[in-house]
């Protein structure tokens, strides 16, 4: 969903900054990076910035911090509804792996008018390990009724694009801002937005 279906990286970006600043500090765009499309490690970061409060504070916060971000997103990134719509028309299943809580990817696709658009929504809410591991797009397939082996990836980070890949799926990532200046760990085909999806891949038409 985020950086794919939606700008959302600069809206955990935000909401991790707020957190942070409430407590006179500051959170680097470099090290939001790093964790992009992962479930994040809360121990982990509360141990890194020196937080004061605990997982029960911290957890909490931040997610409303991303409730009212996605509340108030703009809506889809460019060529986003049109691929979605094409994908449904011409019959192909279609899911969301999302790292993100079920609420933030529900509140997320809501506020786009996309909620009704899938065929299932798998979050991090339903799974116990995060990209790079392949848990995620292995049960987005199975949900589907596929063969991970002849299903299609859209990803923006190398977390994502590792564990679709360990799923045994093709992968196309979409650069976003935020992805710009960071190597991809080889994905199949790479485009600037949803704009360059090609839908002739699934009209029987080799790319």
């Amino acid at each position: 969903m985020d950086g794919v279906l939606v700008d959302g990286e600069p809206l955990h970006y935000r909401a991790f900054s707020r957190l942070l600043a409430d407590e006179g500090l500051c959170y680097s765009l470099e090290r939001h990076k790093a964790a992009m499309g992962t479930k994040g490690d809360w121990p982990e970061l509360i141990a890194e910035f020196g937080l004061r409060k605990n997982e029960s504070y911290y957890f909490p916060a931040y997610s409303e911090y991303v409730m009212e971000e996605y509340a108030a997103c703009e809506g889809p990134l460019p060529g986003a509804k049109l691929a979605i719509d094409s994908l449904r028309n011409l019959g192909v299943p279609i899911a969301v792996a999302s790292s993100s809580r079920r609420d933030w990817v529900e509140t997320c696709l809501r506020r786009m008018g996309i909620g009704d658009s899938f065929d299932s929504i798998v979050t991090g809410s339903d799974v116990t390990h995060g990209k790079p591991n392949p848990e995620i797009y292995l049960l987005a397939a199975e949900r589907l009724r596929a063969d991970a082996r002849k299903c299609l990836a859209i990803e923006d980070a190398p977390f994502g694009i590792l564990a679709a890949h360990a799923a045994g799926m093709t992968c196309w990532a979409v650069r976003t801002e935020y992805t710009a200046g960071i190597e991809l760990p080889s994905p199949e085909r790479e485009m600037e937005s949803l704009l360059e999806f090609d839908l002739a891949v699934f009209e029987g038409v080799a790319v």
